[in-house]
């Protein structure tokens, strides 16, 4: 008890920054997935090929590489000043982005074309369409996989201490080495990483239950039947 009560603040601590960093990166993620998903179907073919490139630069070097490139790399430009933890957030908020860039291209994709074409021919334009009539459905095909998404950002959380980020793992490798606990001490951080991935995992949950239209599911639990 006297150790987890030494433990346990500092963790909290270092679980407060892995949340941030979350929330920032993630919230990242999605400012430039959702725009970057919709050009995907509806820009250019030119658009749509830089854009597949930018999916295979984020999506295929490890999250740690990226936090490299950027705190090193950019970072180390006389123009640019970036602290740890702003590094931290454009790597991971870029890495995330590509996912969720596929993730709404996949589930715009989803929505029967028809619905587009029938506010088109109401005359709204394609962008009003697309707002009015094709994302807010396409959001709610695309919760499961957001909720995937945040939990793999959370996780990839832990790679920010190579930069200098005091997040949670940052603290959990301090208390090893300063107690000497090191299977307690990571016991205690493994703990607190399911706890707040299980967390994300109800609150998308019950977002998907609050955003479900009434009488969508119902005609194939009556076919199962």
């Amino acid at each position: 008890m006297a150790d987890l009560q030494l433990l346990l603040p500092i963790l909290l601590k270092g679980a407060g920054t892995s949340m941030l960093l979350l929330l920032l990166a993630f919230s990242l993620g999605g400012l430039l997935g959702l725009p970057l998903g919709i050009l995907r179907v509806f820009g250019p073919a030119p658009l749509r090929w830089v854009l597949q490139a930018f999916d295979l630069v984020m999506r295929g070097f490890p999250a740690i590489v990226l936090l490299f490139l950027i705190y090193f790399g950019l970072g180390s430009l006389p123009q640019v000043r970036l602290t740890s933890l702003q590094a931290a957030v454009l790597a991971l908020g870029l890495r995330s982005a590509a996912y969720q860039a596929q993730l709404m291209s996949g589930a715009i994709r989803m929505v029967d074309p028809g619905q587009l074409e029938a506010a088109r021919a109401l005359g709204f334009s394609l962008i009003g369409g697309l707002r009015l009539a094709v994302l807010p459905q396409a959001l709610r095909f695309a919760l499961p996989g957001l909720a995937n998404e945040s939990s793999v950002v959370l996780k990839d959380t832990s790679l920010a201490f190579t930069v200098g980020v005091l997040e949670l793992m940052s603290r959990a490798k301090f208390l090893a080495a300063s107690t000497r606990d090191i299977v307690l001490v990571y016991l205690l951080a493994a703990a607190i990483f399911w706890l707040l991935t299980q967390a994300g995992t109800l609150g998308f949950a019950a977002l998907e239950r609050v955003s479900r239209l009434p009488g969508i599911g119902v005609e194939r639990k009556r076919d199962r039947q």
